[in-house]
């Protein structure tokens, strides 16, 4: 029997001026994007308090989304 976690990973990307949103868009739909376009089975919500920060709901672990992300072009804080 194969046990699926969910894991909660937050990240920041390290520069908005970086992406195409502006301050009314949201940087979720891009990062959504990206992972379901790799193929990650994910869930992305924004941070309300902080523009720049997303929590990805997904089975994958922290090194993965990272990487991808990554090479997506999408910089993130350390």
């Amino acid at each position: 029997m194969t046990i699926h976690e969910t894991h909660k990973h937050y990240f920041q990307v390290a520069d908005l001026g970086d992406t195409d949103n502006d301050t009314d868009r949201s940087i979720v739909p891009s990062i959504n994007s990206v992972l379901q376009n790799e193929g990650i089975d994910c869930v992305v919500d924004g941070d309300e308090m902080n523009s720049a920060g997303f929590t990805v709901w997904t089975y994958s672990d922290r090194d993965t989304i990272q990487e991808i992300l990554q090479k997506n072009e999408i910089d993130l804080e350390d």
